[in-house]
């Protein structure tokens, strides 16, 4: 005869179970629907949430299979280990796959295989494991007898069955307490930013994959406390259990925020581009757009590139003892129907003038997606500073490296913007539609290009065919080369000094939370346009955003600045 406390753990664990299975159920329906036809809106951001609580629950499900007080945890004590340490590995598979997928020139299947892999096999593989696991237990429950599982737990000084050999253990709570330390410094940085050299790095991937970490370190704070067995009496248990809490929370401040953020935005775009901006897109060209600023099922399963035509390493310059090459990225077939209307769209890479490269190194998705939307997209390189500290970048071509001040930099973009007008009708380029975009150091040369080129006092330097229509710089780094030593023009380094009433409108990306680029930076650009009486300039705050954070091409950052992005190039083009 069942006591008491046996019904209840047989109702908890029923109910625990079948709750599991019907959100990992689901999980796996929607997520082969996003599959079969990926696309962005609100009801894919909804399925976006009950992911998210699927992936938190079976933590919890976890977590009550191994608690002292669950009848079945000499059967699942094993299989809760394993669950935990899988869904830690997944989920840095399906981040690093969806990085490698939008890192990638070819969109063809096979050699994209390794990615989809990662990303597939890893959200399906963990919800499978999750519905097995609960199937488990009911299994348990229906062909076990429960008098031995209540035997089990009453041998108090009874010989414990080694579950996990000792050295396995060992390993797994130093790397444990190991992630439980970086899990605090990652919110540490969260809050404060990046004050140290060391911690731009830490800042730069911990907002923008908030939601991967958060639930990487609730999992890891489950291993740690069940690995160490604590009593629950004991303060070090409370304090382990509190801090892992209140780090995972904080790893979703920007998730949480995400709202504020397309408000914020919203405001600001139109205080800068008018009230009535939105009935200047028509239906026609809404279609290719983004229908909400942020999906979250994007955000797990990644969205598919689009298909463009791609000419890559064209070469334009070979003197000065380097040589230069861009990229193209063109419309499929050339089609002019699409919303960019074959608009030019050069983009120039960061890297602190000392490094960096077009291509993987420069948000090469983004030149697909405009590419996708009717763009004609060139990612060029320019000639960098040689710099000791950077020497053993193996990302960066040494052919493009040289002694570079600013002016040398706007001197090559100039010899490309000349290739351009020569070139423009193989390419199906509209020069008379232009617009300059790129990040940090490619953010502060997009100020410099663009305003000066529109301003046509340095035809010396850019061909004059080219109309600047928009600029977009992310995260601009104006000013800041002299932290390198690298000298230039005073205007060319600042460029905010050569905006005038009727410079081209300006769209900023800017984290909150950058302090490798003081967002002081960005407030004087737009204060330089409104003290020139010039409003069509808007920053796009995003809230504890470190620098670089629209590398995740699929994250809330990037998908909420892209919404807008294509907006504003369409209002302009």
């Amino acid at each position: 005869m069942k006591n008491k406390k046996d019904l209840i753990n047989l109702r908890n664990v029923k109910l625990t179970s079948c709750l599991s299975i019907i959100l990992n159920l689901l999980c796996i329906v929607f997520g082969l629907l996003y599959i079969l036809q990926p696309s962005n809106s609100v009801f894919w951001d909804l399925i976006g949430v009950i992911i998210t609580i699927t992936l938190f629950e079976n933590l919890l499900f976890v977590y009550f299979n191994l608690h002292k007080r669950n009848i079945l945890r000499p059967k699942t004590t094993i299989i809760s280990y394993v669950q935990l340490i899988l869904i830690i590995i997944a989920i840095l598979s399906i981040m690093l796959g969806n990085l490698l997928l939008s890192s990638t020139y070819s969109n063809n299947f096979t050699e994209n295989f390794g990615a989809y892999t990662m990303i597939y096999f890893s959200y399906f593989g963990v919800l499978i494991y999750g519905i097995s696991f609960a199937l488990f237990n009911i299994k348990c429950l229906y062909n076990s007898n429960l008098e031995l599982f209540r035997q089990s737990f009453s041998k108090r000084n009874g010989i414990r069955i080694l579950l996990i050999k000792k050295s396995l253990r060992k390993i797994l709570i130093i790397m444990s307490r190991i992630t439980f330390i970086i899990g605090i410094i990652f919110a540490i940085v969260g809050v404060f930013g990046s004050f140290k050299v060391i911690s731009v790095f830490i800042a730069i991937i911990s907002s923008q994959f908030g939601i991967f970490f958060s639930i990487i370190f609730l999992a890891n704070t489950i291993l740690l406390l069940k690995l160490k067995q604590h009593k629950r009496t004991t303060k070090k248990f409370y304090i382990t259990a509190i801090i892992g809490i209140f780090v995972s929370g904080w790893l979703l401040m920007p998730l949480f925020l995400s709202n504020s953020s397309v408000y914020s935005a919203e405001k600001v775009f139109t205080n800068a581009f008018g009230t009535n901006w939105h009935v200047k897109i028509p239906s026609e060209a809404n279609r290719f757009f983004l229908k909400t600023p942020f999906t979250l099922t994007g955000y797990y399963l990644g969205t598919e590139p689009k298909n463009c035509e791609i000419d890559k390493n064209i070469l334009f310059y070979d003197d000065d003892g380097i040589r230069l090459y861009f990229d193209a990225y063109m419309p499929l077939n050339r089609r002019k129907e699409l919303p960019g209307e074959n608009s030019t769209i050069i983009r120039i890479h960061g890297g602190s003038w000392v490094s960096g490269d077009k291509g993987m190194m420069n948000m090469l998705q983004m030149n697909k997606y405009f590419a996708g939307q009717g763009y004609v997209v060139f990612d060029i390189q320019y000639g960098i500073d040689r710099n000791p500290l950077f020497e053993l970048d193996p990302l960066t071509p040494d052919y493009k490296k040289g002694n570079f001040n600013i002016d040398d930099m706007m001197r090559h973009i100039g010899i490309f913007t000349n290739y351009l007008a020569d070139h423009a009708n193989i390419y199906g380029a509209n020069l008379g539609s232009v617009f300059i975009s790129g990040g940090s150091a490619g953010g502060h040369l997009t100020c410099a290009v663009a305003l000066a080129i529109a301003s046509g006092n340095y035809t010396n330097i850019f061909n004059e065919s080219l109309k600047i229509k928009g600029l977009i710089p992310f995260y601009p780094a104006n000013g800041q080369m002299v932290i390198f030593g690298i000298s230039g023009s005073d205007e060319f380094k600042n460029p905010e000094k050569i905006i005038e009433k009727s410079s081209p409108p300006c769209l900023i990306f800017q984290g909150t939370h950058d302090i490798l680029n003081y967002f002081s930076i960005s407030e004087n650009i737009r204060n330089s346009y409104l003290a020139k009486g010039n409003n069509e300039c808007a920053i796009l705050w995003m809230p504890l955003a470190g620098h670089a954070a629209d590398v995740y091409f699929t994250g809330y950052y990037n998908q909420i600045f892209l919404y807008y992005m294509e907006r504003f190039m369409y209002l302009y083009h």
